[in-house]
């Protein structure tokens, strides 16, 4: 059962909050006059930070307003909080990379400030940003450069916020003694504060810790204690959905079903009145846990479908495409107007040339004339054939981009949506109680294997892009052959570990000359090509050695092989994706992508191959 577990900036007390309420038509009232900008400013700034907490749509419409004034005043210090409080408010709104844009705006700001308090706080939100997205290794580097800010200004409170939200980092990734020992040295700081907002947060984030490590009567006594440090009945909205689903899922799982559900009632009306998108996914998710639980079936699947639902809208696959295929429609779009006009200045250049010669011929006895109309007409010329040679080059960036584009939402549409998916059914059959231990150990190994293989296709098709679109060219360093190999052994020991296959490695070189991100690339999906086409209980051996005047880094396994035909296919890049050895699936991006990822190094990939012998392929380097 999840939980809402994002650590948050406090920037305000409930107090002012609470006065402000009670301004807010007054406050309405007074933006509809016309003031002086700096006034303006001003009355939107607190009729932002008022809906923040009850109607985050309607605040961004204030900050924005904010925005543009500060802008307008050219007061960079304005414009910075203001992207601040944007950043805060799509972070509630579940519109993460609007959120992640305007904090970074923020970060940007503060840092030409020179303003250390804010800019910390800045990297503190973009760390949140990662976390709820479950990047907690970018969450912590954000929450490392926020602690060395504070420890530098002596900031108790900033190391406070710090510790909190390194606690939940290490929560979320189920790290359970070192969460609650950061958690503690900022319960040790907040609850000497006076604002109720500080405890009240660190008191919610260790009852959620204690809860996850199934201490689920210390996890109610935190929350129960949350009640005597605030008033729920009197905080903001967001607040109070936040806090009314973790206790509900606290009471759930001590099997408190009564007390569970009246919490789940009042966290979702909360969240519904403040439109807080991801809190109300939380609850459905969390609700159908409930349900089932309690062997009510028919409930858990209503709620659970209204969890799909609802995520489906935040973070669809189509969702997050739109923006890559609005970007690629407007590269091309723009593209294709310059081509447009390109060929209308040929034409143009054209009938210039066409007129000259009717005046050189026209002028044929006057020489001195003819000369100067001949070297004018040699310029336009070469002009011409340099402005061709443009033009066609940018046709076939055009087709390239096509190519790119086409193949993209080809393999996204396909490829990567029938395992998610598969994945979804997976892990929807894995609820039902009525399965037999067998049929579930059963859907567990699909479930993983199916995550593996999206994961390894999704890195394929990022590296592929990137290296299309941008054609950048590769950095070519002495790369550590040890360090290459154990950090691809790490990274496929999982999916070894699934078949029982033992990799052994045999290192004769300490360094080659490459682009390390490239070469584990293209080691990473030897390696994992060679575990799909291996039997269960297989060898695998990666081996680097010296040849003549090149380095060979090669995978050698004892599988399946291929024949002589198969192998040739593979080289001309005509085979198709196979099935490996425990029914894995593929995308045929692979090896296609190895090949192209070594001619940026000026290394090329061989093959060696043995139909029921197994296989060997070679990464070969320059000396």
């Amino acid at each position: 059962m999840k939980n809402l577990l994002t650590p948050l900036l406090l920037l305000f007390s409930f107090y002012s909050i609470a006065q402000n309420n009670q301004s807010l038509d007054s406050l309405l009232k007074e933006a509809d006059k016309d003031l002086p900008d700096s006034v303006k400013l001003s009355i939107y700034n607190k009729i932002g930070d008022i809906y923040i907490d009850n109607n985050a749509l309607k605040a961004v419409g204030y900050f924005e307003k904010v925005t543009e004034l500060a802008k307008k005043m050219k007061s960079p210090l304005k414009e910075a909080n203001s992207y601040y409080d944007l950043g805060f408010t799509y972070l509630l709104l579940a519109n993460y990379e609007k959120s992640l844009e305007n904090y970074l705006l923020s970060a940007r700001s503060y840092e030409k400030l020179n303003d250390k308090r804010r800019l910390a706080n800045a990297y503190m939100a973009i760390g949140n940003v990662h976390f709820d997205n479950s990047n907690i290794a970018r969450a912590n580097e954000y929450y490392r450069m926020s602690e060395a800010i504070a420890i530098a200004r002596k900031d108790t409170i900033m190391m406070g916020n710090v510790y909190n939200a390194q606690g939940n980092a290490f929560d979320k990734s189920k790290n359970y003694d070192s969460a609650l020992h950061y958690l503690n040295k900022a319960y040790n700081i907040f609850m000497k504060q006076d604002d109720p907002y500080y405890k009240m947060n660190i008191l919610s984030n260790l009852g959620l810790t204690y809860k996850h490590i199934g201490k689920t009567a210390e996890a109610i006594q935190y929350f129960e204690e949350v009640k005597n440090v605030v008033v729920l009945d009197n905080m903001p909205l967001d607040y109070k959905a936040q806090i009314y689903n973790n206790i509900a899922a606290t009471y759930s799982q001590a099997k408190n079903f009564s007390k569970a559900k009246n919490a789940f009632d009042s966290s979702i009306q909360f969240a519904k009145q403040a439109n807080l998108s991801n809190v109300l996914m939380e609850n459905y998710r969390n609700v159908s846990d409930m349900y089932g639980a309690m062997k009510d079936f028919k409930q858990e699947a209503h709620y659970l479908r209204s969890y799909y639902h609802l995520k489906d809208s935040l973070f669809s696959l189509d969702s997050k495409n739109k923006l890559t295929q609005l970007e690629a429609d407007y590269q091309l779009e723009r593209k294709n107007s310059e081509l447009v006009k390109k060929n209308a200045e040929v034409e143009r250049k054209n009938s210039q040339r066409n007129i000259l010669l009717i005046a050189v011929v026209a002028s044929v006895l006057l020489l001195a004339g003819l000369a100067f109309f001949y070297s004018r007409i040699r310029k336009k010329n070469i002009i011409l054939n340099e402005q061709n040679t443009t033009i066609q080059n940018q046709n076939k960036e055009l087709q390239t981009l096509n190519s790119v584009k086409d193949r993209l939402f080809s393999i996204i549409s396909h490829d990567l949506r029938n395992p998610l998916v598969t994945l979804q059914s997976y892990l929807t059959l894995t609820q039902n109680d009525t399965l037999p231990a067998d049929k579930k150990e059963q859907l567990r190994i699909q479930t993983v294997n199916a995550v593996s293989q999206t994961s390894n296709m999704l890195d394929n098709l990022l590296a592929w892009a990137n290296m299309q679109i941008r054609n950048t060219k590769a950095n070519i360093t002495l790369v550590d052959v040890e360090d290459l190999v154990a950090d691809t052994k790490g990274g496929a020991l999982a999916q070894a570990s699934q078949k029982q296959i033992i990799i052994h490695n045999d290192l004769a070189i300490s360094s080659v000359p490459g682009d390390y991100n490239i070469l584990s690339i293209a080691l990473r999906n030897l390696l994992t090509n060679a575990i799909k086409f291996s039997d269960h209980q297989g060898n695998i051996w990666i081996n680097a050695e010296k040849k003549n005047d090149e380095f060979a880094i090669s995978v050698k396994d004892d599988g399946i092989g291929m024949t002589q035909q198969q192998v040739q296919e593979l080289r001309s890049q005509q085979q198709q994706s196979s099935a490996g050895t425990a029914g894995e699936k593929g995308s045929g991006l692979g090896l296609y992508l190895v090949s192209e990822l070594l001619q940026k190094i000026n290394a090329r990939l061989e093959v060696q191959s043995e139909k029921g012998k197994g296989s060997v392929f070679s990464i070969v380097l320059p000396a």
